[in-house]
Order: structure tokens, then C-alpha cells, then sequence
């Protein structure tokens, strides 16, 4: 019965400075962010993390490094992990109108309507594509091996609620918790039947190893 641990990268320049940053366009990490990949990688040293994977934006690489350091393991770049596409609001401040934009667009994803898309990004419908092949590549390539894979908070949020068959999608969004914090962990469980990958939650966005 493999684990997957999907881990956001640490603090990033453009958390701090609140942009659109879905591309990658750099943005490393920051001071702060740094220390919280060096803590989460000491907590992760006692979870027999066979194999580790990273979306290919500049901070998640920089996170999934420093944690490979710790484990002597070697990051995979996975395409499929990384952010999605925020078309035109690529750039921009995460304030007013863009603001407005992006959540009008995450309350219809919420909602049901998974073809939606923020203009020129990607619709809820490829993220979700996205993570199932990812997972049931990695699974399939990795059996009853726990892999841990650096990714990030839009991604997770507009994805995994919606793939694990012991959610509740309704009732996952109206808890005000639902948020994903830098370096914080989601674990899931992953079951081959009939060769189809089902999954379930175990744990979303546990940060207790950084308090």
C-alpha cells in the first residue's frame, strides 16, 4: 500500500511579494524558506523516503535539494507537479482585480465547474489530469516504496480533494483550514486495484513539524 508525502516548497521571493508567479520565472527561495526545507528535510529523515521528486519551478527544485541533501537521495524532476497556469495574471500583484480574477475562478472549480479556466491558463480538468498521471506513474514505477514529491499550494488545493475517494469535496472547502502552508506535508494513500489507482487522504497540510 505505497505513500506519497506531497510537500510545498519553502517561502518563496514571490510569496513575500505576493505575485502571480505560476510560471517559472525564477523567484528562489528566501532566507526563511531555506530554513524550512532544512527543517522539514530533518523531520523527513525518519520517514524511510525512498525516492524524491520535484516540479521543475525554481523553488521547488531549490526545496527538493536541500531536502535530497539531507536523505542522499537525488531529485527527479516531474513536469506534471508543477504550479498551474495562470494565463494572464502571470506577473501581476496578487491584489484587486487579479485577485478578484483568480478566486472568482477557484470558487467555480469548488463548485463544480472544472472546465473554467483564468484566461490563457490551464482549466481545473488538466491540473487534475495532471496529478493522476503523476501519481499513477510513480506508484506503478515505485511499488511499496514512500516517495516524497515537492510541488505547490494551487496545485494541491485545486487537485487532490478532488482525486482522493474519502473526501468530501463540500465539506473540505468550508473548512477555513483548507489552506496549504510553505513546507507544510499532505499524505496519501495510494491503491492498486484491477490495475487503477485509487487514492485516499491520510493527512492535508500538517505544518506541525515547523511550529
Amino acid at each position: 500500500m505505497p505513500e506519497i508525502l506531497l510537500m510545498r516548497h519553502g517561502e518563496s521571493q514571490a510569496n513575500v511579494d505576493r505575485i502571480f508567479a505560476n510560471g517559472n520565472e525564477g523567484y528562489p527561495l528566501t532566507e526563511t524558506g531555506r530554513n524550512q526545507a532544512e527543517i522539514a528535510a530533518r523531520v523527513l529523515r525518519g520517514k524511510s523516503i525512498d525516492r524524491i521528486y520535484t516540479s521543475p519551478i525554481t523553488r521547488a527544485v531549490e526545496t527538493a535539494t536541500i531536502v535530497g541533501t539531507h536523505l542522499g537521495i537525488e531529485p527527479i524532476v516531474l513536469d506534471e507537479i508543477r504550479e498551474f497556469s495562470v494565463g494572464e495574471l502571470e506577473g501581476e500583484l496578487i491584489e484587486r482585480e487579479a485577485e478578484a480574477a483568480f478566486m472568482r475562478v477557484m470558487l467555480e472549480w469548488i463548485s463544480g465547474n472544472s472546465n473554467e479556466r483564468i484566461p490563457g491558463g490551464e482549466s481545473q480538468n488538466e491540473i487534475i489530469a495532471r496529478l493522476k498521471i503523476a501519481l499513477k506513474n510513480v506508484v506503478f514505477d515505485n511499488p511499496e516504496k514512500r516517495v516524497l514529491m515537492i510541488t505547490h499550494g494551487g496545485f494541491l488545493t485545486a487537485s487532490v480533494p478532488f482525486v482522493c475517494r474519502n473526501v468530501d469535496t463540500k465539506a473540505f472547502f468550508s473548512n477555513p483550514a483548507f489552506g496549504v502552508g510553505n513546507c507544510s506535508i499532505t499524505t496519501l494513500r495510494c491503491l492498486v486495484e484491477q490495475s487503477e489507482l485509487a487514492v485516499e487522504l491520510v493527512d492535508w497540510s500538517n505544518s506541525s513539524h515547523l511550529e
